[in-house]
């Protein structure tokens, strides 16, 4: 019994990160603790696994395990390569560039969190847990919470709040949509598996055949490649400067309500190419409008998403019709959905007053670090090691996934593990509709964001 009690704790100790990557290292010198080891860092297949580097979060990946090392077997992407195939650096915490134990580092954040009037919690590039325990971080420290993608959330979230949408599911779009128009987005360029796994598949709940969508770019410069249908359909091409993608979607609206247009900023070819496609989109049984808040130029972003929104509307009057944001990596859409849980608002809250103070404009990190206004900076990024926060004066603490530069730049980083990868976690996909799990595939010892932020609020 007793030995049972000393194996259990062992192997706890070892798969659930609580000592440091050197201490574990010098633990493989002893044959004891190298076999509590084994099973995720000898060579193993994993199958099914979901992977966190963008929000389609494909739950398809076949990867090998070879003594630490991933290789992608099967259904990868260039995100997926060079997430879970990058080498992570051994490194330990560091205070002002110089290597501290872990516990060291973690009671020199506390102490900048602690006496910081008002710090703000930004970048956020982490999954539920590591985002509920930010909430619960700022709401003890009294900061403001912002996502290193807020200003592409925010275009997409006022449209929300001001007039509301009628979005879909990928799903949805996979076995429903006979007709997809990519607005200001070619959907491929950030979301690489979008058209294998949505567009093109087989497979449909609706009967509907691979070969039989219609696609349609509206924008300037678009990658469109991938529109060729599998027997080699072309896709349609409207070209319109990326300034003028809410006009033209707002001509298609105006021609869709049988009205004309005289407007002298429209050429004729043009307009009357807008015709014609306004004519497919009225006889199609579930077109569907995709954007990318992030891709649209951020003074135009919210009235072209307003426009989008305003025409599915009208649509669904008479037929069904649907919008389709692309959105949300780096777990951007899980923050998103953490936040409102937690404060009851969706981005950039300001706790100082012991209550969440919702500010989409003022609270934004750009603003807030270019007023001075906050007097100390967490920056969380576990997905991504050369995401780097801002420029600033003030003390930073970071917590990103292995990265030697965070370590020289900042006054307190400490190396976090990368959900799916280090450790088991949760993700919301990019249309909000699915809670995915992420499994752990391979042993690193860096602990999770939650793990961390967690015991930076037991010192507080």
């Amino acid at each position: 019994m007793r030995v049972n009690i000393i194996v259990s704790y062992v192997h706890r100790t070892l798969t659930h990160d609580v000592i440091q990557p050197a201490q574990k290292q010098a633990c493989f010198r002893y044959p004891f603790f190298s076999y509590f080891m084994a099973p995720l860092n000898q060579s193993k297949t994993f199958k099914d696994v979901t992977c966190p580097f963008c929000s389609l979060l494909c739950d398809d990946i076949v990867l090998n395990n070879q003594s630490g090392g991933l290789t992608i077997r099967q259904n990868g992407c260039p995100k997926a390569v060079r997430g879970f195939q990058r080498q992570d650096p051994h490194i330990q915490p560091t205070i002002h560039g110089k290597e501290s134990t872990l516990d060291e580092a973690i009671a020199h954040a506390a102490e900048i969190l602690g006496k910081a009037r008002q710090p703000i919690i930004t970048g956020l590039g982490t999954d539920v847990s590591g985002s509920r325990a930010a909430m619960s971080l700022a709401e003890i420290t009294g900061a403001i919470v912002d996502h290193s993608h807020g200003d592409a959330a925010v275009k997409n979230i006022m449209v929300l709040q001001t007039s509301g949408w009628m979005l879909t599911t990928l799903s949805e779009l996979k076995n429903r949509a006979d007709m997809i128009i990519f607005i200001g987005t070619d959907g491929h360029s950030n979301y690489p598996r979008f058209y294998d796994r949505f567009v093109w598949q087989q497979d449909s709940l609706s009967g509907l055949k691979k070969n039989a969508r219609e696609i349609v770019y509206i924008g300037n410069k678009l990658k469109t490649l991938k529109g060729i249908s599998p027997d080699g359909k072309k896709p349609t091409v409207i070209k319109c400067t990326d300034e003028s993608l809410g006009e033209t979607v707002s001509v298609i609206r105006t021609l869709l309500n049988g009205n004309d247009i005289t407007s002298k900023s429209i050429s004729n070819r043009k307009l009357s190419d807008l015709k014609k496609l306004s004519g497919r989109i009225k006889h199609a049984s579930y077109p569907v409008f995709v954007w990318a808040a992030g891709e649209l130029i951020p003074a135009h972003s919210e009235l072209t998403i307003h426009s989008i929104c305003e025409l599915v509307k009208e649509l669904n009057k008479s037929s069904r019709a649907a919008g389709l944001s692309l959105a949300g990596s780096n777990g951007g859409v899980s923050f998103l959905n953490v936040c409102t849980w937690q404060s009851g608002y969706p981005l950039r809250v300001n706790y100082t007053a012991g209550y969440p103070h919702y500010d989409p404009y003022n609270y934004a990190t750009t603003e807030v670090l270019g007023k001075t206004e906050a007097d100390a900076m967490l920056w969380v990024s576990s997905f991504e090691a050369d995401f780097i926060p801002p420029q600033t004066s003030i003390p930073t603490v970071v917590l990103s996934r292995p990265s030697i530069k965070n370590a020289l730049d900042a006054e307190v980083y400490i190396p976090v593990g990368t959900p799916g990868l280090d450790h088991t976690g949760n993700l919301f996909r990019t249309d909000n509709a699915v809670n995915l799990p992420l499994k752990q595939v391979r042993q690193t010892g860096y602990q999770s964001v939650s793990d961390i932020l967690s015991r930076i609020q037991d010192r507080l």
